[in-house]
């Protein structure tokens, strides 16, 4: 019997869910600097990619290695993101022995969680490794190949991402930014940091509405299929990854006018969910806001630094 458990699984509209999983960064030996790497997916086996580097420089940073003179200047170096303990729905007999029989994963409803997924893929910095870690502990691989490549036969609904080439995200993640600056501009009415500037006689408000639409346009192609329950006709959309769910939420969000905030804490931009809110929505797997217990006790330090308490 094939034991089947799904890493990385998105839909909307129906009871479809997410699953994350646990993974390493991959750092092997390399002899040259051929952009081959070697991903260990477990203590036997391993498969062979085509990739760019990337590695931490002396602060932390992580950044692409051009050439082979820098490779000495560069730790924690990687091509790709792994499932590093996963199983998954790939057949009895074709790659087997790459995952051990464990489950490790844990899962969201993105239905619950997409809008604030979109928000926080456009504070995030990613400009560590942990950093990285740290956002795919919570919502699992943003993007990458998935187990349907390798399937015979494509599920449905699920969408399952079992590693990810770090050159595809970065590319990926610095073009989302780019269109979110936008959005944020229009809901703070700061401009100061838009990444083009207005035609002439252009409005910079005008100009910031006008690429975001354009840019949205762009972005919005999601595959959908028709649900029909007791005549009842659903269209649900079936996302490749987290990016095009993001782009969804981010597009509800402009057509719908959703009120937006800053949160007090991080001071980024939120969707509001409750009147109340004052802090960024709680994150997946949590039962409070990390932006919200991060500010009190900051604020609990500050006054026990100041003999209040």
């Amino acid at each position: 019997m094939t034991n089947k458990i799904f890493l990385c699984t998105y839909s909307l509209y129906n009871c479809g869910c997410c699953y994350l999983l646990r993974y390493n960064i991959v750092t092997t030996n390399i002899e040259g600097f051929a952009p081959k790497k070697i991903i260990p997916l477990s203590k036997d086996v391993s498969i062979s990619f085509e990739g760019h580097l990337y590695g931490e420089n002396a602060k932390g940073q992580i950044k692409r290695i051009e050439t082979e003179y820098e490779l000495k200047d560069y730790k924690n170096k990687a091509a790709y993101l792994v499932a590093k303990n996963a199983v998954t729905n790939f057949h009895k007999d074709y790659l087997k022995k790459l995952f051990p029989d464990k489950k490790v994963t844990s899962e969201y409803n993105l239905n619950v969680f997409g809008r604030t997924l979109y928000t926080e893929f456009a504070k995030w910095d990613f400009s560590s490794f942990q950093e990285l870690i740290n956002f795919c502990k919570t919502w699992g691989l943003p993007t990458g190949v998935t187990v349907s490549v390798l399937e015979t036969k494509i599920p449905e609904n699920d969408i399952n991402i079992i590693w990810m080439s770090l050159d595809d995200f970065y590319t990926k993640v610095y073009e989302y930014q780019r269109i979110f600056s936008y959005f944020k501009a229009l809901n703070t009415n700061d401009f100061s940091k838009l990444p083009t500037t207005p035609k002439k006689r252009e409005n910079i408000k005008a100009h910031a509405a006008r690429i975001l639409i354009e840019e949205i346009e762009k972005k919005s192609l999601f595959s959908y299929k028709i649900k029909i329950q007791e005549d009842i006709t659903t269209p649900i959309s079936i996302f490749s990854d987290l990016f095009e769910a993001a782009y969804f939420y981010l597009n509800l969000s402009i057509n719908s006018s959703a009120e937006m905030r800053i949160c007090e804490n991080c001071r980024n931009l939120f969707e509001v969910t409750h009147q109340r809110q004052r802090f960024c929505a709680v994150l997946p797997g949590r039962k409070r806001s990390s932006c919200e217990m991060a500010y009190n006790n900051r604020l609990k330090k500050e006054k026990k630094q100041k003999g209040e308490i």
